[in-house]
């Protein structure tokens, strides 16, 4: 299976929609906590950031484009068609476009808002950072585990995954002054998805090979 088990992936499913329906809450509302972190962290970091840490923030935002993220998605989607995972290979192109349409329809009602007409803020989760954390999780997860065997390269790949997508969080709130609030949702929301797009895989595959019909690994 290429989803292995996780006795903690209810409990991870249920802290991060949790935490994601707190900061929904906060935002709708328009509650001072998220003014306090979205106004603090706007002013540290296109203010006070050490100059030393630019280098870092200008790698992330190299990254931080849909241009360069779908591309990335494309192959591994393919990658898991060569793999001879053709399930798994729509189970990733499917997740993500309902991640979409999810993103789209949890920002309309979070930050429409009636100032002189109807207006709309920034969409949380921010759909950009939501699908590289999708793209760092089925790298970690998926892929290189069937690639690299070492622990200490593994963990090494990991930190980097996360210090790159921190890199683009923190380029996207310099560069292109989106809210931090926006960031937490799609690490929120973006963690919650993938956590329960593999209890469905888990759960589906099977089911989906048997009602196509097709020669695959699940």
């Amino acid at each position: 299976m290429l989803i292995q088990p996780d006795k903690l992936r209810k409990v991870l499913i249920l802290i991060f929609s949790l935490l994601f329906v707190f900061l929904a809450i906060q935002v709708r509302f328009d509650m001072l906590f998220i003014h306090v972190i979205d106004n603090g962290a706007t002013l540290i970091i296109q203010n006070l950031m050490p100059r030393h840490l630019q280098w870092w923030i200008t790698f992330g935002a190299s990254f931080a484009h849909y241009w360069i993220a779908l591309p990335i998605m494309g192959i591994l989607a393919s990658l898991l068609y060569l793999m001879n995972y053709k399930i798994a290979m729509w189970w990733l192109i499917t997740t993500q476009v309902l991640a979409m349409i999810l993103v789209s329809i949890i920002s309309f009602v979070l930050k429409i808002h009636w100032i002189d007409g109807f207006k709309l803020g920034p969409a949380i989760p921010n759909l950009l950072l939501l699908w590289w954390l999708q793209i760092f999780a089925i790298c970690e997860v998926v892929i290189v585990p069937r690639l690299i065997s070492d622990q200490r390269v593994r963990l090494f790949m990991t930190v980097c995954a996360v210090m790159l997508w921190m890199a683009m969080l923190v380029a996207c709130i310099q560069k292109y002054n989106i809210p931090l609030s926006s960031g937490l949702g799609s690490l929120f929301f973006g963690y919650f998805w993938w956590q329960f797009s593999e209890e469905q895989y888990r759960k589906r595959a099977n089911h989906w090979r048997r009602v196509l019909e097709i020669d695959t690994l699940i």
